[in-house]
């Protein structure tokens, strides 16, 4: 059946990751960083983003994009584990077996983007501690099930890159030219207004866009129905096609010669 399939393969990537504790601890070094010393060093932009409406103080306005820098780097990296299957045999094992070759593409897509939720869990955690604060402490579950279901789309980028990467160089090479570029291109670090308006409207084409503002909303207690509901069309749209279009590529070239 291909929810016991998909568990397998799940809890196999779940059990792999509470293995590597050091890695854990390497993709927390960044967002840390950012959080910390970016926030600081920006701080005197504060007036900057009041004059186009935000009142918050600059760690505050950036820490949504922060929690979504985590779910991008841990989810858009976490297709490497596919490249070591492939290389090391178990991937052979498992397509002799009976299993769907859906079940692993999405089995391995759901552990990513659960792994990006702890962890982003974690900055979340930092943020508090450091005096970041929210509207309503319940928002914490909503603002782990956006990262759950954003990283589930950029687990699916990850595994595409891996089904079709033919060695780990060509792996990191695309995976580092699609992720600081996408969130970059965001209002992660500053308000779309400030933007050049050819920038904002490429800007407004990128689901980490939606996935930083519903977050941001959700943070200030500033939530519009009208604006969450096409960011979550967005967040949804984007995690349908990604999840569907990695079972697919993965279906197709995990048989070939690796």
């Amino acid at each position: 059946m291909i929810i016991s399939d998909t568990y397998s393969i799940f809890w196999r990537e779940m059990k792999r990751y509470r293995k590597s504790r050091s890695g854990v601890l390497i993709r927390l070094i960044q967002p840390v960083i950012w959080i910390i010393v970016i926030g600081n060093t920006f701080a005197g932009t504060q007036p900057l983003i009041k004059s186009v409406g935000y009142d918050l103080s600059y760690i505050e306005f950036m820490t949504p994009g922060v929690i979504i820098l985590t779910a991008i780097f841990t989810s858009i990296f976490g297709g490497v584990n596919t490249l070591w299957d492939r290389r090391y045999g178990f991937m052979n094992k498992v397509l002799v077996s009976p299993i769907s070759r859906s079940s692993i593409a999405i089995g391995k897509m759901l552990a990513i983007s659960l792994i990006s939720a702890l962890q982003a869990s974690l900055i979340l955690g930092i943020a508090l501690a450091i005096g970041v604060s929210f509207s309503n402490p319940l928002v914490f579950i909503p603002i782990m099930l956006i990262v759950i279901a954003f990283s589930l789309g950029f687990s699916g980028i990850s595994v595409i890159v891996a089904a079709t990467a033919k060695s780990q160089e060509t792996f990191w090479g695309k995976i580092n030219f699609l992720g600081m570029p996408l969130f970059m291109l965001s209002p992660a670090l500053f308000p779309l207004e400030l933007l050049p308006s050819w920038l904002a409207f490429v800007a407004k084409l990128n689901p980490v866009t939606y996935s930083v503002l519903l977050i941001r909303e959700m943070m200030t207690g500033t939530v519009q129905t009208a604006s969450v509901a096409m960011e979550v069309v967005v967040i949804v749209g984007f995690v349908g096609i990604m999840v569907a279009l990695a079972s697919y590529v993965f279906t197709r070239e995990v048989n070939k010669p690796f």
